[in-house]
């Protein structure tokens, strides 16, 4: 198919999908203010503010998906970046001491709103770019952009957090901005019919794509229920080995998303050479990176990993989202998308229970202790994987 062209419309419209990751990477303010959240919050709305919005995403990314089916995408857009920066700024910020406040917080602004622009944003590329080569180097730019402005996030929070940690709440407001941006300049993407044509790599009608997109549900739920756990519980590894106060823990997760930025980036050049193989070495890099981080914890080595695993988060979560964009027919895109997007939200919900259960069976208040276990998680999706590919090369290389 032809592909579009970079006039000031589109370029416009890049950008706001771009800045609409903060309705996406908001979940990282968790990270930068979670030791202050154990000295002000009791355990269980804790656990809960990390483990429910993953319930509610699930049911909610689920609707997403087939609601952008039947409604234009741009109004799910919209209203999804509206509601974020309400439910992220008031109440995430002034209920912020309220146990209940912080739980009802995080699974409006983690759950729903979450499930509405990451899918609408999707089904948004999906519609406006056609052209399989052009699309693929947009969903690099979009979840490079992702890194990018979760890098400037983790920043703000950070800072903020130094301040008075419920100060980083308040950054949210700027998606406000981008939801009014996207009135005026992100044009209206209605359903698509049944038999819209599809490029030449999607699969034909509907039979058989549940079986390519199966496994691409099950990797995201693994690889982000390990890389997600030490990813948002970094600050406590950071207190646990005397690293710095939660302004490291900002540098860390800004090391770590610009890295996923770079590699994002370069997705359109990177699959066009390894196609499906592209997973293999990120699997393989995150599960030597937390491994790493349990055998020597320092700054310096913090800091490394931080970059490495951005760079391959980022390479597989592009790849499980374009991916699922290719294997179904044109008119469920938004259903396969929601689909993914459940995996993710799903693997957000274990994620406390396991943390606490593990640090509980090994007598250690330190999550250093644990991490073998979650770079054991790596290793055998990067196994299952390989596998995978040797069994199914020819259909999934299609």
């Amino acid at each position: 198919m032809e592909k579009r062209k970079y006039d000031i419309k589109t370029i416009m419209l890049i950008l706001i999908l771009f800045l609409s990751n903060i309705g996406i990477m908001g979940s990282t303010v968790y990270a930068m203010v979670m030791t202050e959240m154990y000295a002000n919050l009791e355990e269980w709305a804790i656990n809960l503010t990390m483990a429910l919005p993953g319930v509610i995403g699930l049911a909610a990314c689920l609707a997403a998906g087939k609601i952008s089916d039947k409604i234009d995408k741009k109004l799910m857009f919209v209203s999804g970046l509206i509601l974020f920066a309400i439910t992220g700024s008031v109440f995430g910020g002034l209920l912020a001491y309220s146990n209940v406040g912080q739980v009802v917080s995080a699974c409006l602004n983690g759950g729903i709103c979450y499930a509405m622009v990451s899918v609408s944003s999707i089904g948004l590329i999906t519609d406006c770019f056609h052209n399989e080569e052009q699309r693929s180097q947009v969903m690099g730019w979009y979840n490079g952009a992702m890194a990018a402005v979760g890098a400037v996030l983790a920043l703000l929070y950070g800072n903020l957090a130094v301040i008075k940690w419920t100060y980083a709440f308040q950054v949210n407001w700027l998606a406000l901005v981008v939801a009014v941006l996207a009135i005026f300049f992100v044009p209206a993407c209605p359903p698509q019919s049944a038999g819209a044509a599809g490029s030449a790599e999607k699969v034909k009608g509907e039979k058989g794509w549940a079986n390519r997109l199966i496994p691409i549900l099950l990797a995201f739920f693994f690889v982000s229920l390990a890389y997600m756990t030490v990813n948002t519980y970094i600050d406590l590894y950071v207190s646990g080995n005397g690293l710095g106060d939660a302004a490291f823990t900002g540098l860390l997760a800004s090391i770590g998303t610009l890295c996923s930025f770079v590699a994002c980036s370069a997705f359109g050049f990177t699959y066009g050479k390894l196609k499906t193989k592209i997973t293999l070495p990120a699997y393989a890099l995150l599960a030597v990176g937390i491994l790493v981080l349990y055998l020597a914890p320092g700054r310096t080595t913090a800091m490394i990993v931080s970059g490495i695993m951005g760079a391959a988060w980022g390479t597989a979560y592009t790849y499980w989202f374009f991916r699922s964009t290719v294997v179904v027919p044109e008119n469920m895109v938004g259903t396969a998308t929601g689909l993914v997007t459940t995996a993710n939200s799903l693997s957000y919900f274990p994620m406390p229970y396991l943390l606490t259960f593990l640090m509980s069976a090994v007598k250690s208040d330190n999550i250093t202790a644990i991490l073998p276990v979650y770079a054991g998680i790596m290793a055998v999706v990067f196994a299952a994987a390989a596998v995978y590919k040797v069994m199914n090369k020819k259909a999934d290389e299609q």
